[in-house]
């Protein structure tokens, strides 16, 4: 399957200063939803060309990480248009775990990555997501 996206390029200027502001715009990721009560394993989710190519853009070398130490997780979830698989690592979930939320209204991939209590959040365009919020508000 070919993946097209487009960047947008905006420049602003004022006050002496130029920006330039880029955000890539990605195909809809929609076909998760058909994933909904599934396992993230059952459905090779963390191997998904068009997914894992996203989350990889965001986390860098941190994917490798998340996708080696995932281990026990629960069944994907749909819930007011927002993807949500969760994982851990086995034998650690409370202290390092993983959450992956697709903002289908946006178009927008999250990832959260608790590793031993500390939390990093990541999102394609800065924002925030309330799952992702909820998610690293937890204490275990």
């Amino acid at each position: 399957m070919l993946t097209k996206f487009l960047i947008i390029t905006i420049l602003t200027f004022g006050s002496n200063k130029s920006f330039i502001n880029q955000r890539v715009i990605y195909p809809s990721i929609s076909y998760l939803k058909k994933f909904n009560g599934a396992y993230p394993k059952d459905v090779k989710l963390l191997k998904d060309p068009i997914l894992s190519k996203r989350v990889k853009s965001l986390l860098k070398n941190r994917f490798f990480f998340l996708k080696n130490t995932w281990a026990v997780e629960t069944p994907i979830n749909i819930k007011n248009n927002n993807f949500i698989a969760w994982g851990c690592q086995e034998h650690n979930c409370s202290d390092t775990n993983f959450i992956i939320v697709v903002d289908f209204t946006k178009n927008v991939v999250y990832v959260g990555i608790r590793e031993e209590e500390q939390v990093k959040i990541y999102s394609e365009d800065g924002t925030k997501n309330t799952e992702i919020t909820n998610w690293s508000n937890r204490t275990n």
